[in-house]
């Protein structure tokens, strides 16, 4: 390899590694929270009304490590977008993502793989979406709304 090229890729490489997002949600209780953050993970939602936004979910793999409070996901998605005036465009995203929730309730999603710094703030945007919908008591999807009946929550609220 070029001498040159040597720093540049390394540059790259770290620039695409391991990028992270946070999310705040220190007004509730923890419990409901880890709970919202595993529903979320175990059940993805990518049924967007935009229709350049919708995937359909090919493999989601998800462990639970709940004494580090962690969640770690492999999923694999996959699309046919079709625009006007163009051809159909076969896509399909590898995601390796850690959800950790750490003191204070802050949430801390890490994408393991090499992605894009702005590919993961949309997916984790998208995650943390459906988890504050949880929280709020809006109507989830279906599929989060079976998964959810089975937590039970205290006369506290936790």
């Amino acid at each position: 390899m070029l001498p040159s090229v040597k720093p540049a890729l390394s540059v790259l490489l770290l620039l695409l590694g391991g990028c992270g997002v946070k999310a705040d949600f220190g007004d509730r209780p923890t419990d409901q929270v880890w709970r919202a953050l595993q529903a979320v993970a175990e059940q993805p939602d990518y049924d967007h009304e935009d229709y350049t936004k919708r995937w359909t979910v090919v493999e989601n793999i998800v462990t639970v490590d709940e004494a580090d409070r962690r969640i770690d996901i492999e999923r694999e998605l996959e699309r046919v977008l079709v625009r006007p005036r163009t051809k159909p465009l076969h896509e399909e995203v590898r995601w390796s993502i850690q959800v950790t929730l750490l003191p204070g309730n802050r949430v801390l999603f890490e994408s393991v793989g090499a992605e894009l710094p702005a590919h993961v703030q949309l997916e984790a945007d998208r995650y943390f979406t459906s988890v504050r919908r949880l929280l709020a008591g809006l109507p989830p999807p279906d599929r989060i709304r079976e998964r959810m009946r089975d937590v039970p929550v205290g006369e506290d609220g936790s």
